[in-house]
């Protein structure tokens, strides 16, 4: 299992960016497998607790169900509230970032409870009934921005390490 903490270690600069961005809104998109193969889209709040990033999955919720079937996950950020109109356009602010990985399953139950109550403090509500937490376990994170007019792709691989690619 790579965690968070791992892979900001690894590469710091890199996880502070794709942290700010995955911070910086309040949904993100979330990809899962529906079990007939198929993508399914969903919104998400992903949030970081321990250092760790976390997803919250609602009682009987369908992405839950994805996820308890089969973990792999994609997970994409952009920081809605920090675009802006420039030159007639929509600047895509500090960029975008890309998660891949596996959804641990919380199983144990004081640390559910230790984290809904977190949630319920930072957050100021709880899910109700019964839920799903997920850790995610990562395979890769990429930020794509726009540096000096050249798309800039920064990407982690749990495999391969650190590459940088910009490209006009």
């Amino acid at each position: 299992m790579t965690s968070w903490q791992q892979f900001s270690t690894e590469a710091p600069d890199l996880a502070e960016r794709a942290r700010a961005i995955l911070s910086s809104t309040t949904n993100a998109v979330l990809g899962t497998i529906r079990a007939d193969g198929s993508p399914r889209l969903s919104g998400i709040d992903p949030f970081f607790l321990g250092g760790e990033l976390w997803i919250g999955s609602m009682p009987d919720a369908r992405k839950g169900a994805d996820l308890r079937r089969d973990p792999r996950v994609a997970l994409h950020g952009i920081p809605w509230e920090s675009r802006k109109v420039r030159d007639g356009a929509e600047d895509p602010g500090d960029g975008d970032v890309k998660v891949a990985g596996r959804a641990v399953l919380l199983a144990d139950e004081a640390r559910h409870a230790e984290v809904m109550a977190w949630f319920r403090d930072e957050r100021g509500f709880e899910p109700p009934g019964p839920s799903d937490l997920f850790e995610i376990d990562l395979e890769s994170v990429v930020v794509i921005s726009v540096a000096d007019d050249l798309l800039q792709v920064d990407r982690w691989a749990a495999t391969d390490g650190r590459s940088t690619v910009r490209r006009s």
